[in-house]
């Protein structure tokens, strides 16, 4: 499961079983969105290279002939 089928996952729980209040979901996304902001500052101080499957969004140059 990647980090955000894991969030959702949490968060839709979070969201249907109602026992959160507004402010208490609220807060949690920020401490989530802030843990994964400072582990991807971490990985680049440690020059780790982040991998990432799928296309990339740039276009590839055009090759010259």
């Amino acid at each position: 499961m990647t980090y955000l089928q894991q969030f959702e996952a949490e968060l839709t729980e979070k969201l249907e079983n109602g026992t959160d209040n507004t402010t208490a979901i609220v807060r949690w996304v920020s401490e989530k969105v802030l843990e994964s902001y400072r582990n991807g500052i971490t990985a680049g101080q440690k020059g780790t290279q982040v991998i990432r499957k799928g296309k990339s969004r740039r276009p590839f140059p055009k090759q010259a002939q």
